[in-house]
């Protein structure tokens, strides 16, 4: 398995922050390459709460279903998908003065196809790793332009 690491100072209160992370219902709009999440079973997000997930990652069209299996609000949400990617996403909260520094770690098996498309390894994990930062960086963007 491989990890990709990624923090971020955002300027809103942890319960803000954390509400609109660890919902579903919002990660096409923050995470690069996150077509949908559909088939969202309960709309409020738990421990439990399950959806069908479609990605586009280096050309790929890549799917399959995802699960919350940790939910700690407002410190932790941890989601973990299977299909043709396996990974888990730890979303970690921590309030900083009025703000909130927010830490994704997400670990994944890479796709074969995927490897099959590139020879090194360490070229994907640097173009996960620039999508992790890119995330977070979304992330902090939108939320800091609610007023």
């Amino acid at each position: 398995m491989s990890k990709v690491t990624s923090s971020i100072l955002i300027n809103k209160p942890i319960e803000q922050v954390f509400d609109f992370a660890a919902s579903p219902i919002n990660g096409p709009k923050f995470i690069p390459n996150l077509s949908e999440n559909t088939n969202i079973n309960p709309e409020e997000s738990g421990v439990g709460q399950t959806f069908d997930w479609h990605f586009n990652m280096f050309g790929l069209s890549l799917n399959g279903k995802a699960k919350i299996t940790e939910f700690k609000k407002p410190d932790k949400a941890v989601i973990e998908t299977d299909g043709n990617n396996k990974t888990t996403w730890t979303y970690s909260f921590d309030k900083e003065g009025s703000g909130t520094k927010v830490t994704v770690e997400i670990d994944y098996e890479l796709h074969e196809d995927i490897l099959r498309k590139f020879v090194d390894k360490m070229v994907i994990d640097k173009m996960n790793q620039r999508s992790a930062d890119q995330m977070m960086e979304n992330l902090k963007t939108i939320l800091e332009a609610e007023s």
